[in-house]
C-alpha cells in the first residue's frame, strides 16, 4: 500500500499538505490540491479509515438539533427512532448521538439550543430547521469544518452537506392532484397553512396552488393555522370555513396536524362529503384515515430521514466518503386500502436496503 510519504515526493508537498487534502482540512494551495488528487486517482488510493480511527481512538459525537419528540402530536418520536436505530448499528464504530430538542413554537428555544449545540465541540450536526426564518439567519455561524445535514426541512443556499426529505412544492401538486379526482365538481378548497413559518410548508402551499391555476372551476382559499392550538380554536377555524364556503368540497392541511381538522369535520354534520388530504402517520392521522374522514395521507418516512442523516455524517466524518448532496423521500400515497401494508412493512428491511446501498457505495466514492 502506498504511503502519504510517497504521495507527497511524487506531489513535491510536504506530508502536511497531503493530509490536509485527505482529510479535507486547511488551507491548500489550488494548484497542489489539484496535482495531489490527480495523483492519488493514478495511484487508486484508499486510505484505511478504520485503522486510523483505531490508532485515534476516537469518538464521533453527533449533535441533531429538532423539536421535542412529543410535538406535533408525537410526530418527532419517529425520526428519533431511525437515529437511535443508527445509532445502535454505529456503536462499535464509536458514533454518539446527543440531541438538542427544542420547542418549535419558541424561537428563542430554537436559538437557545442552537448556541448550546455550537458550544459542544462536535464532529458533525443533524438539523431539523422547520423555523426557516430563525434557522436561516445562524446557520452561517456554523464553522466551515463542521458538517451539517439537514431532514425534514430546508435552507435555501446554506452551505449544508446533505438535505434528506421530499420535494415539498412536488408533494403540494402531488396533493392537488388527489383533491381533483374527489372533488371534480369544483368549489372551494380550502389550504390550512400552518405556522410557525416553515420552507418546506409554505412550497406545499404553493404547489398545491400552482395545480389549480389554471383549473377553471375551482376556488383555492388559503387559511393559516397555529399547530400548537388547541381544540377550541381549531373548531372555531373549521366553523369559519363552513360559514365563509357554502361550496367547500376539501380541506388540504400541510402537516401532521390533519388529524385536528378531521376532529372538527367528525362532529359537524354540514361537513359531511368535504374531502381531506394531509400528512404522516401518527397514530390519530391513522385512525381518521381507517375510518374514511381522511381520504389520502402523505408519508414522508420520517424515521429513514432520521436513519440516513446519521449515516450521512459517518459516512462524511468517520469514513472520510462522499455523500449525496440530496436524499429524497418518496412521496408515499397511504390510503385506508394500504395503510395496513405501511404499518406492516418491515422498515428495518428497508433500512437495511438502504445502508448496504451506501456502504456498497463507499469502495466508488471514498476521498478523492
Amino acid at each position: 500500500m502506498i504511503t502519504l510519504k510517497e504521495i507527497a515526493e511524487k506531489a513535491d508537498v510536504s506530508i502536511g499538505t497531503v493530509d490536509r487534502v485527505l482529510h479535507n482540512r486547511g488551507k491548500v494551495a489550488p494548484d497542489k490540491e489539484l496535482r495531489i488528487r490527480r495523483i492519488l486517482k493514478e495511484l487508486n488510493y484508499r486510505p484505511n479509515v478504520f485503522a486510523r480511527n483505531l490508532v485515534l481512538r476516537k469518538t464521533f459525537r453527533f449533535g441533531v438539533l429538532m423539536p421535542g419528540p412529543e410535538q406535533d402530536s408525537g410526530y418527532w418520536r419517529i425520526p428519533v427512532k431511525g437515529i437511535e436505530r443508527a445509532q445502535r448499528e454505529l456503536h462499535s464504530q464509536k458514533v454518539k448521538v446527543e440531541y438538542f430538542f427544542y420547542d418549535k413554537f419558541l424561537e428563542k428555544s430554537f436559538l437557545d439550543e442552537f448556541d448550546r449545540l455550537l458550544g459542544s465541540n462536535l464532529d458533525g450536526l443533524l438539523i431539523a430547521p422547520v423555523l426557516s426564518r430563525a434557522a436561516g439567519q445562524v446557520v452561517g455561524r456554523i464553522s466551515g469544518q463542521l458538517p451539517y445535514v439537514f431532514f425534514d426541512s430546508n435552507i435555501p443556499d446554506a452551505a449544508c452537506l446533505s438535505t434528506i426529505g421530499q420535494d415539498a412544492f412536488k408533494s403540494g401538486i402531488l396533493s392537488g392532484k388527489l383533491m381533483h379526482t374527489l372533488a371534480q365538481a369544483g368549489g372551494c378548497i380550502a389550504v390550512i397553512r400552518l405556522l410557525p413559518e416553515d420552507y418546506h410548508i409554505d412550497n406545499r402551499v404553493n404547489g398545491f396552488r400552482e395545480y389549480f391555476r389554471d383549473r377553471p372551476g375551482f376556488r383555492i382559499k388559503t387559511y393559516e393555522a397555529n399547530g400548537g392550538w388547541g381544540e377550541e380554536e381549531f373548531r372555531a377555524l373549521v366553523g369559519r370555513m363552513l360559514g365563509e364556503n357554502e361550496d367547500l368540497r376539501g380541506v388540504f392541511v400541510t402537516n401532521v396536524c390533519v388529524h385536528k381538522i378531521a376532529e372538527q369535520i367528525a362532529a359537524f354534520p354540514q361537513f359531511a362529503g368535504v374531502r381531506l388530504i394531509g400528512y404522516d402517520l401518527i397514530e390519530k392521522n391513522v385512525r381518521y384515515l381507517k375510518e374514511g374522514v381522511i381520504d389520502y395521507l402523505i408519508s414522508q418516512r420520517p424515521d429513514i430521514q432520521g436513519y440516513q442523516g446519521i449515516y450521512s455524517l459517518y459516512n462524511w466524518v468517520v469514513l472520510l466518503a462522499k455523500v449525496r448532496e440530496k436524499i429524497m423521500m418518496p412521496l408515499d400515497i397511504v390510503t385506508a386500502e394500504n395503510i395496513e401494508y405501511y404499518l406492516g412493512m418491515e422498515n428495518e428491511d428497508l433500512q437495511d436496503s438502504l445502508k448496504f446501498k451506501t456502504h456498497a457505495s463507499i469502495q466508488k466514492e471514498v476521498i478523492p
